[in-house]
């Protein structure tokens, strides 16, 4: 899948999660006015089952922590986390050449000339913001590397004040190039 397409997937779970948020403050106030005709039984069986998908989840769930890898060269990581930082305060920014400078030319998941056209869009429809929550270099070659972050992502349609706010999970891979590192794929997973 493109780096495009995660983006673009990323704007619409974070707008889904909006319309779903209302959907259920609409179900809470139901409830709390006494219109939910759920029996006594069926409620109870309900939060029977919740409690036992609660305990499931709980345990399948837990995930090794994630570690920083051990053999990079000081230099090395202050560079990687250099150009994480351009390619975040340049999104941010709106600034599309100075994006685009982060991203190979030959990149591994999305097309160059196809990633340039959607940010152009996307800096002129939306007001999105980026913040590292986390970063951290899981995997380290002389050539190329991996980033670990958990990105906050704050999204509203340009000119709109309602915002929505969603922490992603995402690995970005960069590829020495000519002395500099881009980034050449991104796979990010939305987190509860």
């Amino acid at each position: 899948m493109k780096i495009n397409k995660y983006k673009f997937l990323l704007v619409f779970m974070l707008m889904g999660s909006l319309l779903l948020a209302a959907c259920g403050k609409d179900k809470d106030t139901e409830k709390k006015q006494g219109t939910n005709t759920e029996s006594s039984s069926e409620a109870q069986s309900k939060q029977n089952n919740q409690k036992d998908n609660q305990e499931e989840t709980t345990t399948d769930e837990a995930a090794p922590p994630i570690k920083e890898a051990k053999n990079i060269p000081p230099q090395e990581k202050k560079a990687l986390l250099a150009v994480l930082n351009q390619h975040v305060k340049t999104f941010n920014k709106k600034d599309l050449d100075g994006y685009m400078d982060t991203i190979s030319k030959n990149p591994k998941s999305f097309k160059y000339d196809e990633e340039r056209e959607y940010m152009k869009k996307v800096f002129e429809t939306m007001d999105l913001k980026i913040e590292p929550q986390t970063a951290l270099i899981i995997d380290y070659k002389s050539t190329e590397a991996n980033i670990f972050t958990e990105m906050k992502t704050i999204a509203a349609e340009a000119g709109s004040k309602k915002k929505i706010e969603k922490v992603s999970r995402q690995v970005n891979t960069f590829r020495k190039e000519d002395g500099k590192w881009k980034l050449i794929a991104t796979f990010a997973m939305e987190t509860k």
